[in-house]
């Protein structure tokens, strides 16, 4: 072989390994980086359990008027599997004659810990556990559809987070001259 071969050789080589090299840096680099990325999107407000219970406790009081004309008092009679005591939550229910108001109140005023995955290894992250508030109002049914009958009754809800961390009830929405809100401590989710 000639000198230039050997030279053009060599840099070809050389080249090569600085590629592999690259890649390699990349694979690790992306092993510590991506998965930390993918996992920090936003839990939004609290924990999903509490959330998608009473939101679920809301839309059977719903169905439960259709069928039953009245709320039900009990949380098995809506038929939905939300048991009344989790690890993190208590789930009970309240009616009144006009509202039926579904709670998920907090176990613990303290933090709740997740194991988050980042890269290779596992984080404890510390989530705040809320309380939350369901309210399902009775009203005419001429405030949502204008050509309904003036006897014919409908239901509206809405879903509501304490502000505050911990194990207190918060207070229950309300409906006032046609406007449902939260209560004072509370926000609408």
């Amino acid at each position: 072989m000639t000198r230039n071969t050997q030279k053009q050789m060599s840099n070809s080589q050389d080249s090569g390994c600085g590629c592999f090299l690259s890649l390699i840096v990349l694979g690790v680099l992306g092993l510590f980086v991506v998965p930390s990325y993918l996992s920090t999107r936003s839990h939004g407000h609290g924990t999903s359990e509490a959330i998608s219970s009473v939101g679920a406790m809301n839309r059977a009081q719903q169905a439960y008027f259709i069928e039953q004309d009245k709320f039900s008092d009990a949380i098995p009679a809506l038929g939905i599997g939300v048991k009344p005591k989790t690890k993190n939550y208590t789930y009970s229910t309240r009616v009144t004659d006009k509202a039926a108001f579904n709670y998920g109140i907090a176990r613990s005023d303290k933090y709740i810990y997740k194991r988050k995955y980042f890269g290779p290894f596992y984080k404890k992250i510390k989530r705040p556990l809320k309380s939350y508030v369901g309210g399902v109002f009775i009203i005419p049914a001429t405030e949502v559809a204008p050509n309904a009958a003036a006897d014919e009754l409908t239901t509206i809800s809405i879903l509501c987070e304490a502000i505050a961390i911990g194990a207190t009830k918060p207070a229950a929405p309300t409906y006032i001259d046609d406007k449902l809100t939260c209560s004072e401590g509370t926000i609408e989710l």
